[in-house]
């Protein structure tokens, strides 16, 4: 897929999407129905940008402020209602810095480059990362019981380490920063062990609350 330069722009407070991982929409201010329409007539990308809060913004009142690293998605399904709003379904496939933002449209503009992944594990350090992510997502199951089938046995059926731990974090982390610090960290060994310290927190927290 070729990257545009400018792509339009989702800005959301606390809302984070991960490359290799979808996620449901649903629009409904005009200003992103606006960009919805914009986007189905060129490449069907738009990113989602994560919106500073009021407790990170430099100065209280600050004008639109994103953070740094967004991801881009592709539509891959949209569906429009009769009142007008829209249910759409948004792959990630693209982690980007964020250059510039343009404000002049009634929705973001950004012009972005890519942030390619790096340092990619070699065959035997990946396995382990694998078996390590993989231990800790089955004695979560083995905690929540019956209700976490389904995603356990997904990520068991994962067969990418940069798609596993993606999707893990897209499913059980609830936390903005976490996963802005995981899209910010191209390094995917290191994003590994992030996703694996917080399943051990994740861990010791529910082992904790069942004693």
């Amino acid at each position: 897929m070729i990257l545009p330069d400018e792509v339009p722009a989702m800005s959301l407070p606390g809302v984070v999407l991960l490359p290799k991982t979808v996620m449901p929409l649903r629009i409904f201010e005009d200003k992103y129905r606006q960009m919805l329409a914009d986007s189905l007539g060129g490449h069907r990308l738009f990113a989602i940008a994560n919106k500073m809060q009021e407790n990170e913004l430099s100065f209280p009142g600050e004008t639109l402020k994103l953070h740094e690293v967004a991801t881009v998605g592709l539509i891959r399904m949209s569906s429009q209602n009769p009142d007008g709003t829209s249910i759409l379904m948004l792959e990630g496939t693209e982690r980007v810095h964020i250059d510039q933002v343009n404000e002049d449209l009634p929705y973001p503009l950004l012009t972005v480059s890519p942030l390619p992944t790096t340092n990619r594990p070699e065959d035997e350090l990946e396995a382990e990362l694998v078996v390590d992510l993989l231990g800790k997502i089955d004695t979560l199951h083995e905690l929540f019981g019956p209700s976490n089938d389904e995603t356990a046995h997904a990520c068991h059926a994962i067969d990418d380490l940069e798609m596993l731990c993606h999707f893990i974090m897209q499913t059980y982390c609830t936390s903005s920063p976490m996963l802005q610090k995981t899209l910010e960290t191209t390094d995917l060994v290191k994003r590994c062990r992030i996703v694996s310290e917080y399943l051990s927190l994740q861990i010791m927290l529910v082992t904790d609350t069942d004693q």
